[in-house]
């Protein structure tokens, strides 16, 4: 089963959602780190890195 939105934001949420679930169940990334990410995102997101209000999540980087 799967999800499709047509509004650009969700969109790009679930995308980054997914990966970040895949980071948090292959061990590439901490429990910590995961909630991190959600709890600031859009500030968190990969996107956001170009732009000054881009929050640093990951504890490896």
């Amino acid at each position: 089963m799967g999800m499709y939105f047509q509004y650009g934001l969700v969109d790009e949420f679930m995308r980054e959602w997914l990966l970040r679930q895949q980071e948090l169940h292959s061990g590439e990334i901490t429990r910590e780190e995961y909630l991190e990410w959600k709890l600031n995102w859009p500030e968190t997101c990969d996107d956001s890195k170009k732009f000054d209000y881009y929050i640093q999540w990951r504890k490896t980087e």
